[in-house]
C-alpha cells in the first residue's frame, strides 16, 4: 500500500491507504481515549470512546474504525473532540459502579484512567444503577458483571482468536448483558487471556481475587517453559513470591497471548507438598540435613559406589525435558569428566532405535501464511496451543489442513479432512502419499513403494501438497512410539522434499531442542536410557524426574533404581513417595521463575531468563548444585559464579544436530492393538501437576481410556470398565486397533505394560 501524507494536531505524518485512523496515532504516540478497541482483535466501533474530529466530516468520527485518506485533517484533542469523549465517558459510567477501591483491576483499569481525564465529577444521572448477577464462567476467571461496559472484547476474542464463542451479549439496551452461553462456562485452553483483554473488572483472575494492587508488585520479563513456544511473559511478584502472571508482547513468538497454562500454573510453587531441605537415607530412614551434609553424602557415595572402583561405566545421568540448558550442560560436563558416557533425556520413548528426527525448518510467524498443512499424529490444540493459534489464523485466511490421526479431536478451526486410521497404518498412508507424489513427477519408485497402495486419503493428500505453494507437514506426540515412528519421520522429510514444503517436529517437548544442541544423548560408547534400565548400574544421577509420569514404563525404572549397591541422587522440587522409594539422596531444585537459564524454543531462538524470586527455605537452582557437586568431586572447569558464564561456555562449544538416515522400513502387519498414552496438557510436568486450579478445569480432569466397540470387544471391556488404571470411553471416534488415553494420573505400576 502506497504512502500518504495526513495531518494530526497539525502534525505532517505518513500512512498507509486504508489503515484505520487509531494505529496512526498509535505509532506517532497520539494519546486517543479507547475501550473496544484492541490491536489484535476485530473493530467494533462499539464504545465510541475514540471520537475525534475529522475535518470536513459533519459529526466525530471513531478513530478504530475511519480509514485514512490523503490529506486528511485530524483533532484529538480540540473542543469538539474533547466534547465528544467526556460525553461518551459520561454514558459509560451511568450504570458502573463506583467500586474502585475493592476492584481487582484497581490501579490497572482503563476505565478508571480515562474517567480521570474525560470524566466529571457531577452526573446527569440520577435513576438507580442496574445490578447484572454474575455467572461462575469456571476456575480460572471471576466475573462481576455489574462493571462490564459492553465492549465485547471477550466476546471478540473467544471468536477470533480462542475459536470457541463462549460470550456473547444477550438481552438489548438496559438489558443487555454480556455472559457465558454454555452452563459449564468457558473451557477454552486460551481463555486467560480474556483477563487481559478485559478493560476493566468484569473479568478478573479467581485464584488472584483479592491477594494485591498491580502497583505493590514488581514485573520480571520472564519465558513459559511448559512446550515448544516460550511464550514471553512477566512474573510479578510480591515479597519474594509468585502471585500473578501476565502476557507480554513478542510478535514473532506468542503475538500478545499466553496459553492458560503458562498463566495459571504459579500456583504450583506454593504447593503443600514442595521440597524444603535436603534430605538423606540413614539405615532405611529419611533425616532432613544441611546442604553441607547433603553434598558430602552424595559424593561420597558415589565415590564409595562408582568411582572408586573405577565403575563410572555403571554411572547414569537422566534429566527431564525441562530442564534449562545450563543444568543439561552441567551435568553432562560432570559425568564427561568422571569418565560416564551414559547419560540421556529421551525417558518415554521405548525404541531408542526408532525414534523421530525430523527437522523443524518453519518459524512460528510463517505458519500463519501457509496455505496448507497436513498434521500427523496430534491434538494440537491442547499440547501446543499457541502453534494452534498460528494454524488458525493460517485458515482464517484461506488455508486447507487435513488431519491424519487416531482419533477424531476437537479442533477450533474447520478441516479439509479429518483421516482416522489405526497407529500401524500411518506408515502406510504417508508411504502411498510418497508414491503418488512421486508417480505425478515423473519419478522412479524406490523398491520400498513398490508394493505399497495408494488410497483415496493418500492420492488426495499429495494432490493438496502438488497443488500448494506454501505448505508444512507437522508430527506430533502421537507418533513418539508408533513402531514405524523412524518411518514416519523420514517420509515425511522426503515428502516435504518432494514438495518444496515445510516440516515441524511437535513430537518433542519443552527444552528438548536444547538437550540435543548439548549433546545430552549417549556419548561415545554409552548407554542409552533404556539401556541403562537393563543393565546393572551402581548409581545414578536424576535430575527433575518423576518416573510414574515420565517414563513409559514404571515398573523396569524401579526396579533399576531400587537395588541396595546402586547409589541413587534425586533433584527434585516437590515430594513423591517412588522418589523417597529409592533414592539415597534428594536435593530440592528451584522451580520455574526460581531460577536462570536458557530455553530454546521451535524457532531455534535462545531465550534467557532471569530468576523472578528467590527459592524458597533452603531450595537452590540446579545448576549451582551441580556446580558444587564437581567442586567438592575436585573435577577442573567449574568456577562459574553465575548461570550466564556456563551459558558463554556453552556457546563456545560444538552443537549436535540429528538428521534423518534416510532409511525407510516398515510394515503393513496387524500388531495387536496400539496404546496410544498422553499425559493431559496440565500434567505434562511436576508444577503443572501442583496447580490446583488448573487441575479443576475440565482440561485438567481429563481422565479416559478410549476406544471403539471393536477394540473393546477384543479386550473384553466396557464403558466405565478400567484400562491401565483409566476409565474406558468407548466411541466410535477412535480407529480400529487403538486405544488412546488421555490421562491426569500417573502410570500404574502394576498394570502399565
Amino acid at each position: 500500500m502506497a504512502d500518504i501524507e495526513m495531518e494530526i494536531d497539525g502534525k505532517v505524518v505518513s500512512a498507509k491507504v486504508g489503515e484505520m485512523l487509531i494505529k496512526v496515532t498509535d505509532r506517532e504516540g497520539v494519546s486517543v481515549p479507547r475501550f473496544c478497541y484492541h490491536k489484535k482483535l476485530s473493530v467494533a466501533a462499539s464504545c465510541r470512546m475514540c471520537l475525534v474530529d475529522v475535518e470536513g466530516a459533519p459529526k466525530p468520527q471513531p478513530a478504530c474504525s475511519t480509514p485514512v485518506a490523503q490529506g486528511m485533517k485530524v483533532h484529538t484533542q480540540n473542543d469538539k473532540a474533547k466534547a465528544s469523549q467526556k460525553a461518551v465517558m459520561e454514558f459509560l459510567l451511568i450504570n458502573h459502579p463506583l467500586d474502585c477501591p475493592i476492584c481487582d483491576q484497581g490501579g490497572e483499569c482503563e476505565l478508571q484512567d480515562v474517567a480521570v481525564e474525560y470524566g466529571s465529577d457531577v452526573s446527569h444521572f440520577s435513576e438507580g444503577k442496574r445490578i447484572v448477577s454474575d455467572s461462575d464462567i469456571g476456575a480460572l476467571i471471576q466475573t462481576d458483571m455489574t462493571r462490564c461496559i459492553h465492549c465485547t472484547r471477550c466476546v471478540r476474542f473467544g471468536l477470533e482468536i480462542a475459536g470457541m464463542m463462549e460470550m456473547g451479549g444477550t438481552g438489548r439496551g438496559e438489558h443487555l448483558k454480556i455472559e457465558p452461553f454454555l452452563r459449564e462456562g468457558i473451557q477454552s485452553e486460551l481463555s486467560g487471556n480474556m483477563i487481559d483483554v478485559c478493560p476493566v473488572g468484569a473479568l478478573t483472575s479467581k485464584p488472584f481475587r483479592y491477594e494485591l494492587r498491580s502497583w505493590q508488585m514488581n514485573s520480571i520479563p520472564s519465558i513459559a517453559r511448559h512446550d515448544l513456544v516460550g511464550s514471553n511473559l512477566f512474573v510479578q511478584t510480591y515479597k519474594g513470591k509468585v502471585k500473578r502472571i501476565a502476557s507480554a508482547d513478542n510478535d514473532w513468538i506468542n503475538e500478545t497471548w499466553i496459553s492458560d497454562r503458562d498463566r495459571f500454573s504459579y500456583e504450583g510453587l506454593t504447593h503443600k507438598n514442595r521440597l524444603l531441605k535436603p534430605q538423606i537415607k540413614v539405615q532405611g530412614q529419611w533425616k532432613q540435613v544441611s546442604w553441607k551434609v547433603a553434598l558430602d553424602y552424595a559424593v561420597k557415595g558415589l565415590n564409595s559406589h562408582v568411582l572408586k572402583h573405577k565403575k563410572a561405566n555403571q554411572l547414569g545421568g537422566l534429566v527431564s525435558s525441562t530442564a534449562t540448558m545450563e543444568e543439561l550442560y552441567l551435568l553432562k560436563k560432570i559425568l564427561t569428566e568422571v569418565g560416564c558416557d551414559n547419560i540421556d533425556h529421551r525417558l518415554n520413548i521405548k525404541n531408542l532405535d526408532n525414534i523421530i528426527t525430523l527437522d523443524s525448518n518453519i518459524k512460528l510467524d510463517a505458519l500463519e501464511k501457509i496455505d496448507y498443512a497436513l498434521i500427523v499424529g496430534a491434538n494440537i490444540r491442547l499440547e501446543q496451543p499457541m502453534i494452534n493459534h498460528r494454524l488458525r489464523k493460517a485458515t482464517k485466511k484461506g488455508a486447507d489442513i487435513d488431519v491424519l490421526n487416531v482419533m477424531e479431536f476437537d479442533f477450533n478451526y474447520p478441516l479439509n479432512a479429518e483421516n482416522i486410521t489405526a497407529p500401524n497404518k500411518i506408515a502406510s498412508t504417508l508411504a502411498g502419499v510418497l508414491k503418488s507424489i512421486m508417480t505425478n513427477n515423473v519419478q522412479e519408485l524406490p523398491n520400498y513403494l513398490a508394493t505399497i497402495e495408494v488410497d483415496e486419503v493418500a492420492n488426495n493428500i499429495a494432490v493438496k501438497l502438488l497443488n500448494s505453494s506454501s505448505s508444512v507437514i507437522i508430527l506430533g506426540e502421537h507418533i513418539i512410539n508408533n513402531e514405524d515412528a523412524s518411518a514416519i519421520a523420514n517420509l515425511a522429510t522426503i515428502i516435504a522434499q518432494s514438495t518444496n514444503s515445510k516440516t515441524l517436529n511437535l513430537s518433542i517437548t519443552a527444552n528438548t531442542i536444547a538437550a540435543n544442541l548439548v549433546g545430552f544423548v549417549p556419548q561415545n560408547s554409552g548407554m542409552d536410557v533404556n539401556t541403562m534400565l537393563a543393565s546393572e548400574m551402581r548409581g545414578f544421577i536424576l535430575l527433575d524426574i518423576y518416573p510414574q509420569h515420565d517414563f513409559h514404563h514404571l515398573e523396569t525404572v524401579v526396579k533399576a533404581f531400587t537395588p541396595d549397591d546402586t547409589f541413587v541422587i534425586s533433584l527434585n522440587s516437590f515430594k513423591d513417595d517412588i522418589i523417597t522409594g529409592y533414592s539415597d539422596v534428594i536435593l530440592p531444585i528451584a522451580s520455574v521463575y526460581e531460577t536462570s537459564g536458557t530455553q530454546f524454543n521451535v524457532n531455534n531462538d535462545m531465550q534467557s531468563y532471569t530468576a523472578a524470586v528467590k527459592a524458597p527455605d533452603e531450595v537452590k537452582p540446579a545448576w549451582k548444585i551441580l556446580k558444587v557437586m564437581a567442586d567438592l568431586l575436585e573435577l577442573p572447569g567449574f568456577h562459574y559464579a553465575d548461570s550466564t558464564q556456563v551459558l558463554a561456555e556453552i556457546s563456545h562449544q560444538p552443537h549436535t544436530k540429528h538428521t534423518h538416515d534416510g532409511h525407510i522400513n516398515f510394515t503393513n502387519k496387524h500388531n495387536g492393538i496400539g496404546v496410544i498414552w498422553q499425559n493431559s496438557p496440565y500434567s505434562i510436568d511436576a508444577v503443572l501437576r501442583h496447580s490446583s486450579t488448573l487441575q479443576k478445569t475440565k482440561i485438567g480432569q481429563m481422565n479416559s481410556a478410549c476406544m471403539n466397540q471393536a477394540s473393546a470387544e477384543i479386550l473384553g471391556l466396557s464403558n466405565n470398565d478400567k484400562y491401565l488404571g483409566v476409565p474406558v470411553v468407548i466411541t466410535d471416534t477412535v480407529a480400529d486397533d487403538c486405544v488412546f488415553i488421555n490421562t491426569n494420573h500417573a502410570i500404574n505400576i502394576q498394570e502399565q505394560a
